[in-house]
């Protein structure tokens, strides 16, 4: 599989098998996602791969503070700015429609959109949870070239038949996860992801969502002169 094979196959998968996944695997992913681009090498990823009794820790340590904080705790970074506009309000509410209507449930399912939401908190019944920390310290800029080791990761794991689902909403736990994990106050929980094989039989596992077109984001400039 190429670079663009990857990237065209890869999709946020919500639905997998028991499979374990190879720890060596695992390890040569992390390892080589640490190749990322990083603004003066300063490499500001940590990752935080958890598995049996560990994952199930972390996992019961955050239902219970759903179940009395259903709204999240204090994030250490936003998930969306208040107020969010077009295009990107029309473009969230539309993915959580697909997403919904793929999985049979319907608008006014509360129930069972709380319990498709509740998900998120087991990794999707993944068998390996990650979730990726940076230092307090740092700034916007190494939140990008967090972003760029997290997508090194999700391309090398489909590179290897593995599925991913890149999850934000981790970060609604932040101080659970810390003192489920031992993690220092200076860590803040920038994303989970949830990695394993995909259930082929769940719907969960095959939600394609749309891309905007080229010219709707791209400029060129200059190129009239060639």
């Amino acid at each position: 599989m190429n670079v663009s094979n990857a990237i065209q196959s890869r999709q946020s998968v919500r639905a997998f098998t028991q499979q374990p996944v190879d720890p060596a695997v695992l390890r040569e992913i992390l390892e080589l996602a640490g190749r990322a681009p990083s603004g003066g090498n300063l490499q500001p990823w940590k990752v935080h791969a958890v598995t049996g009794s560990a994952r199930e820790a972390l996992i019961q340590a955050v239902y219970a503070t759903a179940a009395t904080q259903p709204a999240g705790e204090a994030a250490d970074i936003r998930m969306y700015p208040e107020g969010l506009q077009d295009p990107w309000r029309g473009r969230r509410a539309d993915c959580g429609e697909r997403m919904y209507n793929a999985l049979g449930i319907a608008r006014d399912d509360k129930p069972a959109r709380f319990a498709q939401g509740a998900k998120n908190l087991s990794f999707f019944n993944a068998p390996v949870g990650l979730v990726v920390t940076m230092d307090r310290s740092l700034a916007e800029s190494q939140m990008m070239d967090v972003g760029m080791f997290i997508m090194s990761i999700l391309l090398l794991a489909q590179e290897r038949g593995l599925a991913t689902c890149p999850q934000a909403s981790w970060q609604m736990w932040a101080p659970t996860i810390r003192d489920a994990l031992g993690l220092d106050e200076s860590e803040m929980v920038m994303a989970g992801i949830s990695l394993g094989y995909a259930d082929p039989g769940d719907a969960g596992a095959d939600i394609r969502q749309p891309r905007a077109a080229l010219d709707d984001y791209a400029s060129f400039h200059g190129f009239e002169e060639h």
